[in-house]
């Protein structure tokens, strides 16, 4: 063998034993890499290859009915289809936003930020782009079906207000889980890009409305395409409610309102069931539900007369000549003021050098207490309330529920607020002067109270002394109808008013519609109302000569509130409109047809339910549906108020 092939050998060796190095160490890292992947990870890899082959979809629970006290549709669910997204089986992802973007109508930019924001709790989880596609958006996605691997048209449901605008401040709307609500604890078994309760009822009683989540299992091709169902359970139904709302008295009491600002409210004195309580503005919960956009929201908060605001709750006004039926209770039952205690007015009161007017210019002359309250004498009631006294005008003031929330079932509400010498003194760090008492003595000043506290002194008055928590909910229904719980009336406190007090004062009120007083335009011909009118001040007339040269901003408020029947009450209204002037002119009108309204209904359903053959069954009947406990029916007390202890009131009680 010569040298030169000795050599080549050599070499031709070495590199055969370089290469069998190279594969060897190859093989037994692949081996190592086989091991670490079906040994140490395999679960996760076992869990990705049947997440891959065989999924878990789950199915969104409907949400509960909310329904009128007469079964009537208030809030509900439809079907609607939704655009998805699995990123796991998409393709080209920027070239299947881009073709989405002008399916859906959304700038590709706004999908990219959707999908990059989603919570992501798992593989292969359905990111939702568009929900509540129209007919044209489903169809195109379907077409294009081979061009959009990992997009997917689902079933979901949608809320839906067949009223619009009705009761938008009672029911509230719904919306999508944010990421901070995850977190909570009452939320802790909603997922990601579900629908909540965010406003009103919808979101005080989401724990009824909500169901149980549904599911199902599937086995998919290669593009995440559905093949086959392998198991199925189905969804079980949020709870309904049944409301003490009336449908047709809501519509009526929002038409009322119109384009004014302002509120209505109507209690039954009987037990605190809320029947209408209208807010105007208002908005329409249906924007909410397939997801409000940014033009529309920035609309509704940048609107200046605030129509997310619900005024029956949140606005705080000044009470005007309505608060003199709380300083007549407390003189009457101080024995400052009797029935036959009388006051002179010569048109104004001074006291120092300040002049105290009544708006009656010539003046009332020598006035009692009965004709005080139906003429609305300001003079009568800046000397009563000198006598009685600013301390004991806020007790009886808190006493019928005034300055503290009334503890009705929606979130927000405001307490309104009764003024004290020690008040003052200790915020404002000044003293209470006599004129803070005169002010106080009409319904001005300091004090302030919320159309819902207005009705809800009516309706304590109306009934002798009974203060009730404003009720929403009557019943939760389960999905069949059933009945699973009733809802009794909660009794806040029972006063220690005497009879002869309350009398006296409902006389009076009497008068202010049916003698010809301020609230004469209430009046009905066959059933006798009895209210009290207000007007609220804004500005001093020291500035202008005539309050019809005042812009509307600056117009006093206007209020009527009262009752009906005199004898039996059975509804008790408020009725509020902001920069509305005179409440007979304004407001009285407004009461007047809906306590017609409210006794014409009557009038019907009877006529309707004695016509009828099933007129003796429960079906359909929320007044005399079953119950489980039949003790329930009478008002539950709150043990920790009494007719001596100011309370915040009850809270919701569902």
């Amino acid at each position: 063998m010569t040298e030169l092939t000795q050599d080549r050998n050599e070499h031709l060796f070495r590199r055969v034993i370089l290469v069998t190095g190279f594969i060897l160490a190859a093989f037994f890292t692949i081996t190592i890499r086989i091991l670490f992947m079906q040994i140490i990870q395999g679960d996760k890899y076992l869990a990705l290859s049947q997440n891959n082959r065989i999924r878990l979809v789950r199915i969104p629970a409907p949400r509960g009915i909310i329904y009128d006290r007469n079964r009537k549709v208030l809030s509900a669910t439809r079907p609607s289809y939704q655009a998805t997204i699995v990123l796991e089986d998409t393709g080209d992802l920027d070239r299947e936003i881009d073709i989405l973007s002008k399916i859906l109508n959304i700038p590709a930019d706004k999908l990219h930020e959707k999908i990059r924001s989603a919570p992501r709790w798992g593989p292969y989880r359905e990111i939702i782009l568009k929900k509540d596609l129209s007919f044209f958006e489903v169809a195109a996605i379907e077409e294009l079906k081979l061009n959009l691997p990992g997009v997917n048209v689902e079933v979901g449901t949608v809320r839906s207000y067949p009223e619009n605008e009705l009761a938008a401040h009672v029911l509230g709307y719904v919306g999508e889980i944010s990421e901070r609500q995850l977190h909570q604890e009452i939320y802790k078994n909603v997922h990601p890009g579900d629908q909540i309760g965010q406003f009103g009822l919808e979101k005080v009683c989401n724990r009824f409305l909500m169901g149980q989540d549904g599911g199902k299992q599937i086995e998919v091709d290669a593009w995440g395409r559905e093949m086959q169902v392998l198991g199925y359970e189905a969804p079980k139904a949020g709870d309904n409610l049944v409301l003490a709302l009336d449908l047709e008295l809501q519509k009526l009491a929002e038409e009322l309102l119109k384009d004014k600002a302002g509120a209505i409210v109507a209690l039954d004195p009987r037990t605190g069931e809320v029947l209408a309580m209208a807010s105007r503005p208002s908005f329409n919960p249906n924007s909410f539900a397939s997801g409000i956009s940014q033009k529309e929201w920035s609309e509704l908060i940048h609107n200046p007369l605030y129509p997310l605001q619900n005024r029956a709750i949140q606005s705080q006004y000044p009470p005007g000549s309505v608060f003199k039926i709380i300083v007549s209770i407390a003189g009457l039952e101080e024995g400052v003021l009797s029935e036959s205690t009388t006051f002179y007015c010569g048109g104004s009161i001074s006291i120092g050098r300040w002049n105290w007017k009544c708006w009656k210019k010539e003046g009332h002359g020598r006035i009692s207490l009965h004709q005080a309250i139906v003429r609305s004498c300001n003079v009568f009631f800046y000397q009563a309330g000198a006598k009685i006294g600013a301390e004991n005008i806020a007790h009886y003031a808190q006493l019928f529920g005034l300055g503290q929330q009334t503890g009705i079932l929606l979130d927000n509400e405001e307490s309104g607020f009764i003024p004290t010498p020690a008040w003052k003194l200790k915020a404002l760090k000044t003293k209470w002067y006599p004129g803070d008492t005169l002010s106080m003595s009409i319904g001005q000043g300091f004090i302030s109270v919320t159309p819902l506290q207005a009705a809800n002194l009516m309706a304590t008055v109306a009934n002798g002394g009974t203060l009730y928590c404003p009720q929403l909910v009557l019943y939760v229904l389960n999905s069949q109808g059933e009945v699973i719980q009733k809802i009794p009336p909660l009794v806040i406190r029972r006063l220690n008013i005497s009879r002869k007090t309350l009398d006296i004062v409902r006389l009076g009120m009497f008068g202010v519609v049916n003698e010809y007083g301020t609230g004469a335009r209430a009046m009905l011909p066959d059933i006798k109302v009895a209210g009290k009118t207000g007007t609220a001040q804004i500005v001093s007339l020291r500035d202008h000569s005539e309050k019809d040269d005042l812009p509307d901003e600056l117009k006093d408020h206007a209020w009527f509130c009262g009752y009906a029947p005199f004898e039996n009450p059975e509804i008790a209204v408020a009725v509020f409109v902001e920069h509305g002037g005179k409440g007979g002119a304004a407001c009285a009108p407004l009461a007047r047809e809906i306590f017609l309204k409210y006794f014409q209904l009557k009038q019907e359903r009877a006529a309707v339910k004695q016509g009828s053959p099933e007129s003796t069954s429960t079906r359909g009947n929320p007044e005399t549906l079953p119950q489980e406990n039949p003790k329930t029916s009478t008002p539950q007390e709150n043990p920790e108020t009494s007719t001596q202890k100011n309370t915040k009131g009850a809270p919701g009680h569902v």
